[in-house]
């Protein structure tokens, strides 16, 4: 009785109120009452109570009570007490388990509801714990549930375990689940992102349990925080609260809310199977929703009802944009100008090659930075062994498709003349293969640097006529000047015939070289008399 004593006035040390006590053990409230005032009357403090012997407290407390021998049931159970509550804390045991376990050793104790009394009564004096008031868009607790789910290919019918991310806000109790492939951080980040929009706005904390994603180091000062969580967190401007280490009555709440997904959602999906991750959500949410709206036990609304009614106008209005987690990776600049991820090649700078260089990328966009500088972004493309490449970078080698450089060169060529058009477009029908007649097309256009653009119109023209499709035929008709008949300013009368087969070439005099005034004959005559 007296170690009775000491946990009822240790319980309203702690702050627990007279009727609470009176209900955890089962006594009345006035025996209560009596031991509270005679603890108040001592003038002892609770350090000094508990160090006395038990005779001096027999004395103090016990003098008015009837002494009782405890039965053998009862002197039975008191000694198995210590090893269920200990076992209690395991996963999977619960007290139905252990009372059978009981019965079947001893068949003529306690009947169910008195074992449980019994059991209740020594946790509540071996482990006090302090009330802690939740107040309305304060925090949200997260964790991850023990018992995976599962997702079956429909292909080969593989089967791959997938995580379930739990959140609740403890003054609603509303909760919210999700499934995900893992624990890591980009996983958990979205799922915690998935949750504020679930309940329409963020708390002023975000309480996980000391996960790597989330925790990096935790201690009791000033916890070290994953800096992706922490961007996270920022950009909705939640503060990252962590548990405390090995005290799982900091987060009691969301570790009940655990086990009651067991019950429902669990229950719920149990035997169905899902071929991916958003069916299976999809079950997740109905179960949820149906769980959400049933009325708590002792109280006549649902959490969905408390929510509306106490929390969500205290939860802050959430930003216009989700948050993109980025991610840093380091990669050396390969010859050829290009650095890797996930298999995928983006070009960078020639300068660049050999340099390490940092990749901080998320869904969307790749940032190459080499030291504090950015040297260049390209839009993420996960394709792998494919290569992103900018025309600024102005790498060595071809780059696109043939038939979008073709069609270039036909716009350029269209510029010029639709003689030179039109036979570019015969000689690349001829040629067949894109790669072949690209090359031609391009050497038939570079032949305008040399011999200008009226001499390669007359020369595509005068090739056009005696069916010759080709850059050696071009090239051919050129050097030996059978495009002069072709050239817009070739003269058509018999006296000038020879002249217009002549081949043009630097080498060749002409006439007119013989034509030149008589000064420059003078001149070029250095070695005659003088007159």
């Amino acid at each position: 009785m007296i170690s009775k004593i000491k946990d009822i006035l240790r319980c309203y040390a702690t702050g627990m109120g007279i009727k609470g006590i009176s209900s955890a053990f089962e006594i009345s409230r006035n025996t209560v009452r009596r031991y509270v005032h005679m603890f108040q009357d001592s003038g002892l403090s609770m350090e000094q109570l508990m160090s006395m012997s038990e005779h001096h407290l027999q004395e103090m407390f016990g003098s008015n009570e009837r002494e009782r021998k405890p039965s053998r049931r009862e002197t039975e159970l008191e000694a198995l007490l210590p090893d269920y509550a200990a076992r209690l804390k395991r996963k999977g045991v619960t007290v139905k388990s252990l009372y059978e376990e009981y019965e079947r050793e001893h068949p003529d104790g306690y009947r169910h509801a008195s074992f449980g009394k019994y059991l209740r009564q020594y946790m509540l004096g071996t482990r006090v714990v302090g009330h802690v008031e939740h107040y309305a868009g304060d925090q949200m607790y997260i964790d991850f549930a023990g018992d995976k789910l599962e997702v079956v290919d429909a292909e080969t019918g593989e089967v791959r375990g997938v995580e379930v991310f739990v959140s609740i806000l403890p003054c609603s109790h509303y909760t919210y689940c999700e499934a995900v492939w893992s624990q890591q951080k980009g996983d958990l980040i979205k799922a915690c992102e998935n949750a504020l929009h679930f309940y329409g706005g963020a708390p002023l904390a975000i309480v996980p349990d000391n996960l790597k994603s989330a925790v990096v180091r935790n201690n009791r000062n000033e916890p070290v925080i994953n800096e992706e969580f922490a961007a996270f967190a920022e950009h909705y401007g939640c503060a990252v609260y962590p548990a405390r280490v090995r005290h799982p009555k900091d987060k009691a709440l969301v570790e009940n809310a655990v086990k009651l997904m067991y019950r429902s959602v669990y229950a719920d999906i149990e035997g169905l199977v899902f071929h991916d991750l958003d069916s299976l959500n999809a079950a997740i949410r109905n179960s949820l929703d149906v769980f959400n709206g049933r009325k708590m036990s002792n109280r006549k609304e649902s959490r969905r009802e408390l929510f509306e009614q106490v929390e969500k106008g205290y939860l802050r209005p959430l930003p216009e944009r989700r948050h993109q987690m980025k991610q840093r990776l380091s990669a050396t600049v390969m010859r050829n100008s290009y650095v890797t991820l996930f298999k995928h090649h983006y070009s960078v700078p020639k300068e660049y090659v050999g340099k390490r260089v940092d990749l901080v990328f998320d869904a969307d966009t790749v940032e190459i930075f080499h030291g504090l500088k950015l040297v260049t972004a390209h839009q993420r493309n996960d394709t792998p062994y494919e290569y992103t490449q900018k025309e600024a970078h102005h790498l060595p080698g071809r780059h696109g498709s043939y038939e979008k450089d073709i069609e270039e060169i036909y716009g350029r060529a269209a510029q010029i003349d639709n003689i030179l058009l039109l036979y570019l477009k015969e000689v690349a029908s001829l040629k067949k293969y894109p790669p072949l007649a690209f090359r031609s097309c391009r050497g038939i256009l570079s032949l305008e640097k040399k011999y200008g653009i009226e001499r390669l119109v007359a020369a595509c023209a005068c090739a056009t006529q005696s069916r010759r499709y080709g850059y050696n035929d071009i090239l051919d008709i050129l050097e030996k000047g059978d495009d002069a008949d072709f050239m817009p300013s070739a003269d058509t009368s018999p006296s000038n015939e020879a002249s217009r087969t002549l081949p043009q070439h630097k080498n060749i005099r002409g006439r007119d070289y013989y034509t030149k005034p008589a000064t420059s004959n003078k001149k070029s005559n250095r070695n005659g008399n003088k007159h």
